[in-house]
């Protein structure tokens, strides 16, 4: 089989025509050349999850809907895809989700395609999945399409929660009975103790969000007393980030892609339509990309309601009258697949894994300068008090907060290092206790301010950065 032939076959791949798809996955499979892998990998995905929405669509609270229109063509398909990809590596996958399988195999190794597999890529997302392929349609881009992979939703199915009122808590459920999108009413949720919020602090204004509100959004767009923000959720890298959307002199809106680049979530803002890093917040494809702009990190707390509340009794939540009409009581105990891979070792498809001293799916706070970042393992700081570190001069220290998080804060060069949590005080070598404040820790005459922190799995640091350290 000539090269020319193969580049003919992955071309039938695009062709809307499911004859056609045959016919080339065949060709493809007959005599063999691993360097289609990457191309019938990426039809494999858009097939699996196409022919069973209502197993893998995502958000979840979306797989009652009918799949996006775009899905549901009868093109939308590649017979004999798996048999092929079965004969040119000799590996089999038989489970339920032996596409996740066959994703996360394929992400542990090195496949050169044949040329023109980037825009053969672009077109496959344009050809099949619009949304998604219309923000893919960029220049430049600042990361190998190889390490892309397609999320199971686009920028309608996984919306942006934007502008919700910040209310009471006793009024999360909105002062009226609401009718959401469809027509369907919204399920009233309230918050229970233990509930998992994120709490951020703007202006001297505290914010709780509920966890299960945020969940089939994955991003909230919120204004805080003049300050714009996103609240960002990786659900996969089970991350948490606020950032503030001001940027130069431009105030943007961000939403999600409906792509994954190494596990982490790819977003992009309306106003430019750029693609950014949600783990770095720096721009990745577009117009952005080189401008050497930046989001501002702002700190989130990961506790329970009950230890947000009990800090921050005048707290705010959003509503839940969202007009979305989701149930967003599901997602408070049923999780789904993440209630599993967060506590499982299965790897996130789309992930590099290697050898390293922290478990892949290790939960981490890190700090970031440049292209290195030092992270902190929240179960050591938890379990042996304070952790030091320092990156860039500077030296940090991590302790558990007054809120029941991790909290990471600059230490002052003249102080004595932090030793030890009593009391809920920090207590360093000399003995001063150290006591926590909306803007840090205060021992005597010394400030140690909070430094805004991203929490993650260990593998987004990993693969994030060019250097990335764990303190001891």
């Amino acid at each position: 089989m000539t090269t020319d032939t193969r580049r003919a076959a992955t071309e039938g791949l695009l062709v809307r025509d499911v004859d056609a798809h045959a016919e080339a996955v065949e060709t493809l499979a007959r005599e063999g050349d691993d360097r289609v892998v990457p191309h019938l990998l990426d039809v494999l995905v858009v097939d699996a999850i196409a022919t069973d929405w209502e197993r893998f669509g995502f958000p979840e609270t979306m797989r009652s809907h009918d799949p996006p229109r775009y899905l549901e063509l009868p093109d939308v398909r590649w017979p004999g895809v798996t048999d092929a990809l079965e004969a040119l590596t000799g590996e089999r996958f038989d489970s339920d989700h032996a596409w996740v399988e066959w994703e996360t195999w394929y992400s542990q190794r090195e496949f050169e395609p044949l040329d023109g597999y980037d825009e053969w890529k672009r077109r496959l997302y344009n050809t099949y999945l619009p949304p998604v392929g219309a923000l893919l349609d960029t220049d430049p881009i600042a990361f190998d399409l190889r390490d892309l992979r397609w999320g199971n939703c686009d920028p309608s199915f996984l919306a942006a929660l934007n502008e919700p009122t910040l209310v009471d808590p006793e009024r999360i459920g909105g002062d009226d009975e609401t009718t959401g999108a469809g027509g369907t009413e919204s399920a009233t949720a309230t918050l229970d103790d233990d509930d998992t919020v994120f709490g951020i602090r703007v202006q001297g204004v505290p914010i709780a969000v509920p966890r299960w509100l945020l969940f089939p959004h994955e991003l909230l767009n919120v204004t805080v007393d003049g300050v714009p923000l996103s609240l960002t959720f990786c659900t996969l890298c089970n991350a948490p980030i606020c950032y503030d959307r001001r940027v130069g002199d431009d105030v943007l809106t961000f939403g999600n892609s409906g792509m994954l680049l190494e596990g982490n979530k790819v977003m992009y803002d309306e106003e430019t339509r750029t693609l950014w890093s949600q783990h770095r917040g720096v721009p990745i494809g577009g117009t952005l990309v080189g401008s050497e702009r930046s989001l501002s990190v702002v700190p989130v707390s990961q506790t329970t309601w009950a230890e947000w509340r009990n800090e921050h009794p005048d707290t705010v939540v959003p509503t839940t009258d969202t007009g979305y009409g989701y149930d967003y009581g599901r997602y408070k105990g049923d999780l789904g697949i993440f209630r599993h891979y967060w506590d499982g070792s299965a790897i996130q498809p789309g992930v590099s894994t290697a050898e390293s001293e922290l478990d892949e799916k290790a939960a981490v706070y890190g700090v970031e300068s440049g292209d290195a970042a030092l992270a902190f393992p929240i179960d050591r700081v938890t379990d042996a008090g304070p952790i030091v570190g320092s990156l860039d001069g500077r030296e940090y220290v991590a302790v558990e907060t007054d809120v029941g998080d991790v909290g990471v804060f600059e230490w002052p060069t003249d102080a004595p290092p932090a030793t030890a949590i009593r009391e809920g005080r920090v207590i360093d070598a000399d003995g001063t206790p150290w006591t926590f404040g909306d803007e840090g820790l205060t021992g005597g005459t010394r400030h140690a301010p909070m430094v805004p922190a991203k929490r993650g799995l260990w593998f987004a640091f990993r693969l994030g950065y060019e250097e990335a350290t764990v303190a001891e």
